[in-house]
């Protein structure tokens, strides 16, 4: 027999307690599902920030692992649920093939069916989730681009012949600058990338690949840190 759920949360821990904000979703929750014809079983009370994932909150994991199929879950607001579009997507595909319903009272509407205002929710839903992955990816390149041109560290796999200081800048690293001026110098005086990479591999005992011994040098010559 399927059972249904009011999922309530609030972010502040003085309002949690007082119960102001939980009364009122719930109230809104059990008169949705009273006009859906639902009778609530079970309300779930949450206190946690909305930018926690869903699934990683504490509360919502213990609903997620009671779930069955047919099963709904009544929430009254889209942000008590979740505040990331992508991932709200990525729980209602995971509820869809699941056949678990999920209902947002302020939509008025239950997102995982096939009905019309559900499929244009889901619609306008992975229109904003592709938004928001293309304004978060620019954003990561813009940073990474503004950390290269003060000579920062961006992340990754550090830059040989580099190190970063406690305020991120790059500072050389003697040891490993002495081989890249020796690599340099074998290129100045017409030697392949392949017998550098080579040469320089059997020299330091460490394995120097053609691709990164082509890119250290070109990186060098260039004067790009």
């Amino acid at each position: 027999m399927s059972k249904v759920y009011v999922y309530t949360r609030n972010s502040n821990a003085e309002a949690f307690e007082k119960g102001s904000s939980r009364e009122t979703q719930i109230k809104k929750c059990r008169n949705y599902a009273s006009i859906k014809d639902l009778i609530v079983d079970e309300v779930i009370e949450e206190q946690c920030s909305g930018q926690i994932p869903f699934e990683r909150r504490e509360k919502a994991y213990e609903l997620l692992r009671k779930l069955k199929t047919n099963d709904h879950i009544i929430c009254s607001h889209l942000d008590r649920f979740c505040r990331n579009t992508l991932s709200l997507l990525q729980t209602i595909q995971k509820f869809k093939k699941k056949k678990i319903y999920l209902h947002f009272v302020d939509l008025n509407c239950e997102t995982t069916g096939s009905d019309a205002i559900g499929n244009v929710f889901l619609t306008m839903l992975s229109c904003f989730a592709q938004f928001q992955a293309e304004q978060t990816s620019q954003k990561i390149k813009s940073y990474k681009e503004r950390m290269k041109t003060e000579n920062k560290f961006s992340g990754g796999k550090m830059t040989f012949g580099y190190d970063k200081d406690e305020n991120g800048f790059f500072v050389p690293v003697e040891k490993e600058q002495e081989i890249i001026r020796e690599m340099v110098l074998m290129r100045k005086k017409g030697k392949s990338y392949r017998t550098i990479s080579s040469e320089i591999s059997k020299s330091t005992r460490k394995k120097f690949p053609l691709s990164w011994t082509h890119k250290i040098i070109q990186r060098e010559l260039q004067g790009v840190a």
